[in-house]
């Protein structure tokens, strides 16, 4: 029995560490971020927080505070060019980059709307305004941010 045993001990030491490696889930590789991208991370957190309390009309003061972020992250990256711009043909980047840079500019126009409204207290107006600018948003990304 002995001799069965310390064979089948040593064979199942052996393999659990090949076990335990195959069942390790494999990180992705860690993608560098595009100073576009750290400046739309920068603005997400303040974008999700404005758009929760925007309805409400005690939270002017602090809504105009993130609204300054926004507007300040959102300006900045007119100085970039998206990622994506880069697969896009020599011959029609610039037509893309142009069409990325007017979106931005739409976007600010929205957030200069935003902030009429909310130093009026116009807190529908500001919903109104902010799901426009969500639109804006998402449409912007379909066409402008890469796939992830």
């Amino acid at each position: 029995m002995k001799k069965i045993l310390l064979p089948l001990l040593t064979l199942i030491l052996a393999l659990t560490p090949a076990f335990s490696r195959a069942e390790e889930p494999k990180a992705k590789p860690e993608k560098e971020e595009t100073p576009l991208e750290k400046s739309m991370d920068a603005l997400n957190k303040s974008w999700r927080k404005l758009r929760k309390q925007a309805a409400d009309p005690a939270q002017n003061a602090s809504s105009l505070a993130l609204l300054g972020l926004i507007q300040a992250a959102t300006k900045e990256s007119l100085s970039y060019s998206p990622d994506l711009a880069r697969d896009v043909p020599a011959d029609k980047r610039d037509q893309f980059i142009a069409g990325y840079k007017k979106k931005i500019k739409e976007t600010i126009v929205g957030f200069d709307q935003v902030e009429i409204a909310l130093k009026a207290g116009d807190n529908k107006s500001v919903v109104e305004i902010l799901t426009k600018i969500s639109a804006l948003q998402k449409e912007g990304h379909k066409e402008y941010k890469r796939p992830e």
